[in-house]
């Protein structure tokens, strides 16, 4: 169980990730204290108000959300010519980008995501990836 403080450090770290960009369940976890295994069940569960297309798995996939992700994938400009992109499609239809190419910087991130919990409770258990 993630407790309301653990959900909410989550969320706003995934709101902080710039448009056009993604980052993964491991970076984000890495950022907050959190394993990636805790972001993709919040994201599961809570992470329908938050841009979740932007969150992607260590292969730059959304598993399951293919024809959903696709529609803000291309108005962020994350489909488009694989070598602007780096966005590949497997042979089972999933979409995937190339995360060296569409990938958040780090510490970019990381400040995001300071700025966005000034106002919270410090969690002395989490410590920031940097």
């Amino acid at each position: 169980m993630v407790d309301d403080l653990r959900l909410e450090r989550i969320l706003r770290a995934v709101e902080g990730i710039p448009e056009g960009q993604v980052a993964t369940y491991g970076t984000i976890g890495k950022i907050v204290g959190e394993s990636p295994r805790v972001v993709g069940n919040v994201m599961a569960r809570w992470g329908s108000n938050v841009p979740w297309w932007r969150v992607v798995n260590a292969r730059g996939e959304i598993p399951g959300h293919h024809h959903r992700v696709r529609e803000h994938w291309e108005r962020e400009g994350l489909l488009g010519p694989a070598h602007e992109t780096g966005q590949e499609t497997p042979s089972d239809g999933t979409l995937r980008v190339r995360l060296s190419n569409v990938a958040a910087d780090v510490v970019i991130l990381t400040a995001n995501f300071e700025r966005a919990v000034e106002d919270l409770p410090s969690d002395a258990a989490s410590d920031s990836y940097s």
